[in-house]
């Protein structure tokens, strides 16, 4: 939080003694600096509710093929831009959970979004969707540069970052799957990893139906 408030304090004092001009860039500059506290904020808000068990889902009946046609959807142009095929592949059209719809795109959005930025040009990031003796098993698997094997049994630690280079507004918070974790404990699912440095990744989530 300290370091999107010290730009934003530094950019305004700078505007009130003349050192920069009030110009659209750096209105949008600073612009974008609030939409980051937001985000930080809002993802502080979501885990801190979750760990205490008082963040509300709405539950209902999910059908996995839309739920990842919509994510799908809402990352093409992204993945396009990256050169990267995202591809979406479910065993069964009619595989449905009861799950919060919107806390599930969440999650896949999170996954997805982190597996573009790190999936290399013609290569694959792949959604797919099976039954399992748990009820449905979703993978989100890249052919992504991959996590460094001492770093795996961190990343659901809320903060961590196993690629230190990346900035906050570049990478994110280091939150997004710590936040990841605490919703699919909500769903009384599980959420695990599997990576080969320079092969990719693949999360897996198991879903009572």
């Amino acid at each position: 939080l300290r370091t999107p408030i010290h730009i934003l304090r530094g950019n305004l004092e700078g505007l009130l003694d003349g050192v920069y001009e009030a110009t659209p860039e750096q209105i949008e500059s600073m612009l974008d600096e609030t939409r980051l506290l937001s985000r930080l904020v809002d993802d502080l808000q979501t885990i801190s509710l979750a760990e205490a068990g008082q963040l509300h889902l709405n539950v209902e009946q999910v059908n996995i093929a839309e739920l990842l046609a919509d994510v799908r959807t809402s990352f093409i142009g992204q993945a396009e831009e990256a050169g990267v095929n995202l591809v979406v592949d479910v065993d069964d059209a009619d595989l449905t959970v009861n799950a919060d719809a919107g806390r599930l795109d969440q999650i896949l959005g999170n996954l997805v979004g982190n597996a573009l930025r790190y999936t290399p040009v013609d290569a694959c990031v792949c959604l797919e969707a099976e039954s399992s003796p748990m009820g449905v098993r979703l993978r989100i698997r890249d052919e992504g540069q991959g996590i460094p094997p001492e770093d795996i049994p961190f990343i659901f630690e809320r903060f961590y970052r196993a690629d230190k280079s990346r900035s906050r507004k570049g990478g994110g918070s280091g939150l997004g799957l710590a936040i990841a974790k605490q919703l699919i404990q909500l769903h009384q699912g599980k959420i695990s990893v599997e990576s080969e440095l320079g092969k990719g990744t693949t999360f897996i989530i198991d879903l009572p139906r």
